[in-house]
């Protein structure tokens, strides 16, 4: 089983994720957007696969989704997906060359048009009830 450790920004938060992420992507949607300053780069793992192992932690809710953070530095550690069991990681936080993300989500609130050759979901894709629009930049 793959195990792979990452830390807050200061160090005093060390999290464990057990396995592969099940999907990867970026979220452009207006809490992410208010909460991170920009699209969320978003690592999906089964909840029980994300374990803080070492450090404080703070979780608050903007609108939606419980995220939890540094109670230190205040780094964004992962978000939940309230009634799906998944935790968002911060991908920004995974070692170079481990978040492959697979499209966009949520591209109606970007504050641009992307420019990447990845698939720009006007909402959710169907797998998460979504419509499969696609944006027309």
């Amino acid at each position: 089983m793959m195990i792979t450790t990452v830390q807050c920004s200061c160090g005093a938060v060390e999290i464990q994720l057990t396995g592969k992420p099940v999907m990867q992507y970026f979220c452009h949607c207006d809490d992410c957007q208010a909460v991170h300053g920009k699209a969320y780069p978003m690592s999906l793992y089964p909840a029980p696969a994300v374990s803080v192992v070492r450090g404080d932690t703070v979780a608050f809710t903007l609108r939606t989704s419980p995220r939890t953070k540094c109670k230190r530095c205040g780094t964004y550690l992962f978000a939940e997906a309230p009634g799906y069991g998944v935790r968002g990681v911060n991908a920004d936080l995974l070692p170079e060359g481990m978040f492959n993300p697979e499209f966009h989500i949520q591209c109606r609130y970007a504050a641009v048009p992307i420019q990447d050759d990845l698939p720009h979901y006007k909402g959710t894709p169907a797998r998460f009830r979504g419509s499969d629009e696609l944006m027309q930049w």
